[in-house]
């Protein structure tokens, strides 16, 4: 469970485009969003089981995209390319 808005700032995109992806989340029952109980202004975000079934299909696959594409680099090199990530984020 997290806010919109923090999530938002943990992936680094605009509350815009985060409610986008949210809509577009829960449009295939991934995830559910319900109202905070003490602040009504704060929506929250759950996975739903389906939302937590995809992401454990999916998270080994991403790893694996992610070695495929740093492969070609250095240790030395990987670190420079992730520290030049995180600033542009």
């Amino acid at each position: 469970e997290t806010s919109q808005n923090q999530l938002g700032t943990l992936i680094a995109m605009d509350a815009a485009t985060v409610k986008g992806v949210i809509d577009r989340l829960k449009a295939r029952g991934l995830v559910e969003l319900s109202r905070h109980e003490v602040d009504k202004r704060r929506l929250l975000v759950n996975l739903t089981p389906e939302g937590r079934d995809a992401i454990e299909r999916l998270i080994p696959l991403a790893r694996e995209i992610t070695l495929e594409t740093l492969a070609p680099l250095t240790a030395k090199e990987i670190v420079t390319f992730m520290k030049l990530l995180a600033k542009l984020a």
